[in-house]
């Protein structure tokens, strides 16, 4: 793992999961999201387009009651400290 991106999670709180090699079982998220991808890259412009779709319409997997989006999640999970030093970051406050 990269140094930079590993101190950025670490600064976040954010524990990585590695799957292991040659095992797709541990890799089903991963795997869901591409599924998605390949089925809804054709409707839209580009990819940024696409990610900004997905990670903003209510999930399954997620609260579906709530509608709950994948952002949405993130957020309402992330410890407040990690969300304070990500406007550290971006906004220097």
């Amino acid at each position: 793992m990269k140094l930079k991106f590993k101190r950025c999670i670490e600064e976040l709180g954010i524990k990585p999961i590695l799957a292991r090699v040659r095992h797709p079982q541990t890799n089903g998220k991963i795997e869901k999201w591409f599924d998605t991808y390949q089925r809804f890259r054709g409707e839209f412009e580009s990819f940024e387009e696409f990610v900004q779709w997905y990670n903003k319409r209510p999930h399954g997997a997620l609260k579906l009651e709530q509608l709950e989006s994948p952002q949405e999640a993130f957020w309402n999970r992330l410890p407040v400290e990690a969300k304070f030093r990500i406007g550290v970051r971006l906004f220097g406050w």
